[in-house]
């Protein structure tokens, strides 16, 4: 019986995801039926008719389906799921918009850019909310990854009783990029401890991602990840965590060994060295390194970057209550996890008050 993944969105990641997937010859995964499930029923039938053009060219037998949904409303989301019965659900879409600065600058935008990028972490987990209930709803045996901004938001989900088996992106692109620059052929030897923050050189080098090849600790990081994060091209990155979505989620699916590295692993802040077997995830750090200290490095980063989710509540970090506090001071320290709809709205009114205005 051929196996089912449902995607979310129909945006760059979805497309390079699913182009990806289209020619994959992954073992198991012969048949795979891609539901994409999109506001854009548009966008979402063109990237269906390239995928299955690639897949046909390719000599692969994927087949891609689009259905048009609002991934914001999880009696939608569930109705869609409950139709096509996925084993496996990846979310690739959120309420904000990396591209926004660039093309729709505002008072808004320039209030992130000050702030950083936790700022955005209501709208972010806004659809993997909305998919995660539908899930338990329609299909709960069903695996759910989530790729937007993975590393503070899958902590939020696991807080608010959604399981999340991982994320992907962040970490996993900062270990593609160590790879490549290592000349190595996969990342068995490889363990990276990192996060959303290190897709940039940090501002204090003690900041910097915990690196190790063979069990040696690296350190020369900095200088490994020059090439990439001067010429990662801003949505270009797309073209690299989609290539990376598919193969975690053919892995998952056919319950495929690989030594990878993914982010919020299980609910955890930031991203990690992993195995994956047998559709599970679980964490392989190097000898010497226990879960506590990883964690531990990861929660620092985290309010470096503006949010961190633990113990039920959300925590910004300095930059963003700061930039809160004039604007929106109920939710300037953080919020309780329990109240991420009120809170998303309140961000949702913000942002529009804020739109209308100009950056400067």
């Amino acid at each position: 019986m051929s196996l089912t993944l449902a995607v979310v969105g129909s945006g760059s990641l979805a497309r390079a995801t699913c182009l990806a997937l289209s020619t994959a010859d992954t073992p198991g995964l012969a048949g795979l039926k891609v539901v994409l499930l999109a506001r854009d029923v548009a966008a979402a039938t063109q990237i269906c008719h390239v995928s299955s053009v690639r897949a046909a060219v390719s000599g692969r037998t994927a087949r891609f389906t689009a259905v048009p949904v609002d991934p914001t409303d999880p009696d939608a989301v569930a109705g869609a799921l409950a139709a096509d019965r996925p084993d496996g659900v990846l979310v690739c879409a959120s309420t904000h918009s990396p591209w926004e600065p660039a093309d729709r600058p505002s008072a808004w935008t320039a209030l992130v850019g000050r702030a950083g990028f936790g700022l955005t972490l209501p709208f972010q987990a806004e659809v993997a909310l909305a998919v995660g209930a539908a899930i338990r709803r329609s299909c709960p045996e069903a695996f759910l990854v989530n790729a937007c901004f993975p590393d503070a938001v899958n902590p939020l989900l696991a807080a608010c009783g959604v399981p999340v088996r991982a994320g992907v992106g962040n970490v996993g692109i900062v270990a593609a990029a160590l790879q490549s620059a290592l000349g190595l052929p996969d990342q068995g030897r490889l363990h990276v401890v990192g996060h959303h923050l290190h897709l940039h050189a940090p501002a204090d080098p003690a900041d910097e991602a915990l690196v190790w090849l063979d069990g040696a600790r690296l350190d020369n990081v900095t200088e490994l990840l020059a090439p990439h994060r001067t010429t990662r091209g801003g949505r270009g990155n797309n073209d690299i965590t989609g290539l990376l979505a598919a193969r975690a989620v053919a892995a998952l699916l056919t319950g495929a060994t690989e030594e990878t590295h993914l982010p919020g692993v299980a609910g955890l802040p930031g991203g990690y060295p992993v195995r994956t077997t047998a559709g599970e995830v679980a964490l392989r750090l190097p000898l010497g390194v226990d879960v506590d200290q990883a964690v531990d490095a990861n929660r620092r980063w985290a309010m470096r970057d503006g949010a961190l989710a633990e113990d039920g509540q959300v925590r910004f970090g300095p930059a963003v209550t700061g930039a809160l506090a004039p604007l929106l001071p109920a939710y300037a320290d953080g919020f309780a996890a329990g109240s991420v709809t009120e809170a998303t709205a309140a961000f949702h009114a913000l942002r529009e008050r804020l739109r209308s205005q100009a950056a400067s």
